[in-house]
């Protein structure tokens, strides 16, 4: 009986290590996806860590945002994996509500600018992620979000 004991006690303390590394093993893919995307061509890096690319330049002398500023965005998010958790069209924003790395990339875009942003955990959710895993918008612990967006107004 105390074997018994002894071998579920032993389960129960391994089991939340087990999750642990399943998230480091993501959080390693993630860095490495995310080193290898820097070297693709158009791939601009901020010192942040923040990568983006430009699918379409906005007009020079249009408004840049910033954390003051409200924003009109269409954007869709994924993880690397393609999974998308979010989508929105017309969706108005304020910039100084946002995660690190989507408020960063908005600040190098004008209107009407397509710009796609590769935001690194810690400028994202970080270690904690968000959401409830198997709900839509689950983001996981570590995950690199990718982020289409097209910003059409800044007031």
């Amino acid at each position: 009986m105390k074997r018994i004991i002894y071998i579920v006690c032993l389960v129960a303390l391994l089991l939340p290590s087990c999750k642990t590394d399943t998230w480091l093993d993501w959080q390693t893919e993630n860095t490495a996806w995310l080193k290898q995307n820097a070297m693709r061509e158009g791939i601009h890096v901020t010192p942040s860590g923040l990568q983006y690319e430009v699918l379409r330049e906005g007009i020079p002398t249009q408004l840049h945002p910033d954390d003051l500023k409200t924003v009109v965005v269409n954007y869709s998010g994924s993880l690397i994996t393609g999974n998308v958790f979010d989508s929105a069209t017309n969706k108005s924003l304020q910039v100084n509500t946002l995660i690190k790395g989507f408020a960063e990339g908005l600040k190098q875009m004008t209107p009407p600018a397509h710009y796609r942003f590769y935001i690194p955990s810690d400028l994202g959710y970080g270690k904690d992620g968000t959401g409830s895993e198997g709900v839509m918008g689950y983001i996981p612990p570590f995950s690199t979000l990718v982020f289409d967006v097209e910003l059409l107004e800044v007031y």
